[in-house]
């Protein structure tokens, strides 16, 4: 019946060609680099993944298996000491650093440099410059006149070339008017001369190695003296600006005697006296003086009484000038 055939018919025919819409099988995506931008993420949490729960683990920020009271205590515990560690170890870190800063703070550093033709180094003391009082013009020691008038003590062996650094003069050896000089010296010293006695009685020996007439002495004591009351020896002394110092060596032979010293430019002079006893005595008088260029130091040394014996007087050995 046509309804019936026609109920079959819908299917294909028998020997009829396939349907050519029919759609085509789909072809399989090859892989390609890269293709995903999720890709290397993904590699990447399946490599750190494991490590980072081991992590977490160890310092208790999860816990290991299960979660049980004893789990979470163990976790407490790690967590509690990984604290303490890191606490442990800034402290000391902090520490040292404080301890080597102090230590930088407290040391300068050392520069060494080569000074150039002594081979020593810039950190080196190096010592101040000596004070040098020139023999003429530009005092190292400027101001005003000065005067003063010491005592000390006289030594054993007076060394009259290291006294005397500018000038020295040595009374008697050879006769009453006999003078021993520096041989190359200043000239500052001034001796009027006069009428003296010869003695060899000095408490002190006088030693030299820069003398004229006599070149070399080893130790005399020789000097001259003045016999009575009101006999005196005068001395001079040049000015020149500068800071001078005088050593004075005199005596008196059982006699009160008096020192007066003054600058020529005017001023009260300075006095010592020695009150009278019997015996010889010997001074040495330490005198510093600053005068202007043509000023002079006078000193006078004066015998004021005398026990009474014929040779009883004051005495002058040496003065040197420095």
């Amino acid at each position: 019946m046509p309804g019936s055939a026609g109920a079959r018919g819908t299917g294909p025919a028998a020997g009829a060609e396939p349907d050519a819409a029919a759609p085509a099988r789909p072809r399989p995506v090859e892989p390609v680099r890269h293709s995903s931008r999720e890709s290397a993420t993904g590699r990447f949490a399946e490599l750190v993944g494991p490590a980072a729960a081991k992590v977490r683990v160890a310092v208790g920020a999860a816990p290991d298996g299960p979660v049980t009271r004893v789990g979470v205590g163990r976790a407490r515990r790690r967590r509690r000491r990984v604290l303490l560690g890191v606490a442990g170890l800034v402290v000391l870190v902090l520490t040292t650093g404080y301890v080597v800063r102090e230590q930088g703070a407290g040391r300068a550093p050392a520069v060494s440099a080569v000074v150039p033709g002594g081979g020593a180094s810039a950190s080196d003391p190096v010592a101040p410059p000596p004070t040098v009082v020139a023999v003429t013009g530009n005092p190292a020691l400027p101001g005003g006149p000065l005067l003063s008038v010491g005592q000390e003590r006289v030594p054993t062996l007076v060394d009259l070339t290291v006294l005397g650094a500018r000038d020295w003069i040595h009374w008697g050896g050879s006769g009453g008017d006999s003078v021993q000089r520096k041989q190359v010296g200043t000239g500052e010293i001034r001796d009027p001369g006069g009428a003296r006695l010869e003695h060899a009685a000095s408490g002190s020996g006088f030693a030299w190695t820069d003398g004229t007439p006599a070149a070399r002495q080893d130790g005399t004591r020789s000097g001259v003296f003045q016999r009575g009351a009101g006999k005196s020896f005068a001395v001079a002394v040049a000015a020149s600006n500068d800071l001078r110092t005088v050593r004075l060596f005199v005596g008196a032979f059982s006699a009160g005697a008096r020192l007066d010293v003054r600058l020529s430019t005017g001023g009260d002079p300075a006095v010592r006296e020695v009150p009278l006893a019997a015996g010889d005595r010997f001074f040495q008088y330490v005198i510093q003086f600053r005068a202007p260029r043509g000023a002079q130091l006078l000193v006078t040394w004066r015998a004021l009484t005398v026990v009474g014996s014929e040779n009883d007087g004051v005495t002058m050995e040496a003065l040197a000038v420095s």
